[in-house]
Formats: structure tokens, C-alpha cells, sequence
């Protein structure tokens, strides 16, 4: 089992279409191969984690530093891994508008999501990676 966490940069005119466009692809694929994860936009950035078969996450990597629809794409980390993360889920999601800062659900959001972060077990430093940015995110 292998974890990658990169992230990137949308393009200015991406659309919620576009994104639910990304995301139906990605779950199909993901579920067709294996593949789990989480993928946090915020301010046009874009940070996801993805675990599965190293061959295959770097394949899907490859193939995602093609995508027109970000850039400047960077692998923060990644390494073996014993246990998923995110085993339930093909490709979570979460969309972090400003306007949710003053909306309690986001502050729910936000407290629950960091303190998951604090039980993962046996963190390994590609999934501390992940953690520490979804929190930069978050707290912008």
C-alpha cells in the first residue's frame, strides 16, 4: 500500500461543473482500481491524498500532472503505508468557501476534520504532510 499527497493550482475559470466533472471520473476510476482518497479546494488550490497500489498512483499522478484544468502541481510526499486513511471513500471531497467561515457547520467542519487528523494512528510523514496542509487550508 503507497500514499501520494500533492497539490495544485485550479485554473482561474474553474466551475463547480467542472470540479463535480473531476470528481465523477475520479470515483469511478478510483473505485475501479483500488484507489482512496480526499481532495480539499480552498482559494483555488487544490490538496488531495490518494492511497492505493504504488504502480497505479503513479500512473494516475503521471497522468494527472496532464490535467489543463490545474497547475504548478507538486508531490509534497509520499511513501509504503499499512492502512488507509480515507478506506471508505473512492474520492472524498470538500469545498472550503470564505463566505463558510462564519457558519457553524464549517466550524464543526473544521474542529472534527482537525482532530481526526490528531487520531490518525501510526501517522506516517506523507500523511502528516497532508494534514499540516488541509490545516494551512483551512485556517486561511
Amino acid at each position: 500500500m503507497y500514499e501520494i499527497i500533492y497539490c495544485s493550482t485550479a485554473k482561474p475559470n474553474l466551475e463547480d461543473e467542472d470540479v463535480a466533472n473531476i470528481l465523477e471520473k475520479a470515483r469511478k476510476h478510483n473505485a475501479e482500481h483500488e484507489i482512496t482518497g480526499c481532495m480539499l479546494l480552498h482559494n483555488n488550490e487544490f490538496i488531495q491524498i490518494l492511497e492505493g497500489d504504488k504502480k497505479t498512483l503513479k500512473g494516475l499522478i503521471h497522468k494527472i500532472e496532464r490535467d489543463t484544468r490545474h497547475s504548478n502541481m507538486m508531490v509534497l510526499a509520499e511513501n509504503e503505508i499499512e492502512n488507509r486513511i480515507f478506506d471508505k471513500w473512492s474520492m472524498a471531497y470538500h469545498k472550503i468557501e470564505n463566505d463558510d467561515v462564519v457558519d457553524i457547520n464549517k466550524l464543526i467542519f473544521v474542529n472534527n476534520f482537525l482532530t481526526l487528523s490528531e487520531l490518525i494512528a501510526k501517522p506516517t510523514h506523507a500523511s502528516r504532510v497532508f494534514w499540516y496542509m488541509a490545516k494551512q487550508l483551512l485556517q486561511k
